[in-house]
């Protein structure tokens, strides 16, 4: 985590590879749907769009694709926009492998969330369905109509019943009505845009950058930590609210929220590998680890009552002030060297030297 108010480290890229390519293949996939729909070759949407998994529409893949669809230019816009604002900071500061990959685990987060919560809210009558379809009878529909809870089926339900009402032997092609407009409804559930992963951007953002500032409108400095709290608050109480405006506020909650778990689970997995590192560089591991690193980290030390001096490891006597500031900067520029190569390739591209001169230097 950073605290302060730079975000980002040496080598600070402004359009990186991961946000540059994320950003060009949801343009051109916008343009192509909007072609194919004016040109009448197909409606992209419904097939890279997800679908609910219980639509006759739904497809696996639709996970990965509807994170690149978008409903129009202004929901394009704003999503590449916040891309870019946050992304950037973000990649930079992982590396591009890790940060697309935690952009599609939290877009795919996103629609797990929006998904279950939908199950939970037309369960009840996709069960009344199901129990007309497993015993067709006229009490059955009956119940189905008088019980259904989704405004949007009960004029088609109720009129279907009207009719079997009057002809009792039209059983069969009620079933088959019924099935029609079941299919249909959960078809009509269709997640598209990336906010979701967006989302995952911005509270990485806030948890990489807590103190980082930003500009509300352009005027109103708001610290990033607290930024990203009001977004959550706000999606959290639309979500629950069920404003009919359109946007799946739960799938942006849902991004965040597979987002926090996943920095978790990785901050767990770097805090094991530390303690593990300095575990073997103080005695615990195989000799032939202690030996090869502990001449290059042993460092110099104080003098009692001269703090401001170090021992050299070859004649015992304090240093230098030249000497010493040599030595202080040639351990910079390694360090520098280091922290590059975290922001073009990620912590995980160190190899194990590396990792443990970044631990041990942290320590001084």
């Amino acid at each position: 985590m950073n605290n302060g108010q730079q975000i980002g480290l040496g080598g600070f890229n402004i359009l990186p590879k991961g946000v540059k390519n994320l950003l060009i293949i949801n343009t051109l996939v916008f343009f192509a749907t909007v072609v194919f729909a004016k040109t009448g070759m197909c409606d992209l949407n419904k097939w890279l769009g997800l679908h609910y998994f219980k639509a006759p529409d739904f497809q696996v893949w639709q996970f990965i694709t509807y994170m690149f669809m978008h409903g129009n230019f202004g929901h394009l816009f704003f999503n590449m926009f916040a891309l870019w604002m946050f992304g950037a900071a973000v990649e930079n500061y992982w590396g591009t492998k890790k940060f697309l990959l935690y952009y599609l685990a939290t877009g795919i987060g996103a629609a797990l969330t929006h998904y279950v919560i939908t199950a939970v809210e037309i369960g009840p009558t996709m069960a009344l369905f199901n129990q007309f379809l497993d015993a067709p009878s006229l009490d059955t529909y009956r119940y189905l109509v008088e019980n259904n809870q989704i405004t949007q089926l009960q004029s088609a339900l109720q009129n279907n019943y009207n009719v079997l009402q009057q002809n009792p032997g039209a059983l069969n092609e009620l079933v088959a009505a019924t099935i029609s407009i079941e299919d249909s409804y959960l078809n009509s559930f269709l997640l598209i845009g990336a906010s979701g992963a967006i989302y995952g951007i911005l509270l990485a953002f806030g948890f990489l950058f807590p103190n980082s500032l930003i500009y509300i409108y352009f005027l109103f400095p708001i610290k990033a930590k607290w930024f990203v709290l009001i977004f959550g608050a706000i999606e959290l109480l639309y979500g629950v609210m069920g404003t009919a405006d359109g946007v799946a506020h739960f799938a942006h909650l849902g991004g965040m929220i597979f987002g926090i778990l996943l920095i978790w689970l990785w901050h767990r997995h770097e805090r094991r590998g530390e303690q593990q590192t300095f575990y073997q560089f103080n005695g615990g591991g195989r000799n032939e680890r202690r030996n090869s690193n502990w001449q290059f980290w042993k460092r110099e030390k104080p003098t009692f009552g001269k703090s401001k001096y170090y021992v050299s490891e070859e004649s015992g006597r304090p240093l230098s002030d030249e000497d010493f500031n040599a030595r202080r900067q040639a351990e910079k520029e390694r360090i520098d060297e280091i922290l590059d190569k975290i922001s073009q390739k990620g912590y995980d591209a160190l190899s194990k030297e590396e990792k443990d001169i970044l631990f041990h230097y942290s320590q001084k």
